[in-house]
């Protein structure tokens, strides 16, 4: 049975993925952000990689989706990592 903690804790995890890629950004040719369920440990996940295949059906989702312009550069977005966990997880 899922709850908002585990909502909370996903934007958690995409929103530190997001904000590692801030730090790293040049590593990065064509990054994309990936959101899964990690079955093993029956818990979701997050991270930003190259090249990714697929589409948000996937958990694949555009890095430039999920940033947006704060008073000092890029940040992660907010609203759209909440849009994002709430798609993957759903309150029973």
């Amino acid at each position: 049975m899922a709850n908002w903690q585990d909502i909370r804790a996903l934007e958690e995890r995409i929103y530190d993925a997001v904000d590692e890629y801030l730090a790293n950004s040049e590593a990065y040719k064509n990054a994309g952000l990936h959101v899964w369920l990690d079955n093993d440990r029956m818990e979701y996940r997050a991270e930003v990689d190259d090249n990714l295949a697929g589409s948000e059906d996937d958990g694949v989702y555009a890095i430039a989706g999920v940033l947006r312009k704060g008073d000092e550069g890029l940040e992660p977005d907010i609203d759209r990592i909440s849009d994002i966990a709430n798609s993957w997880i759903f309150l029973d």
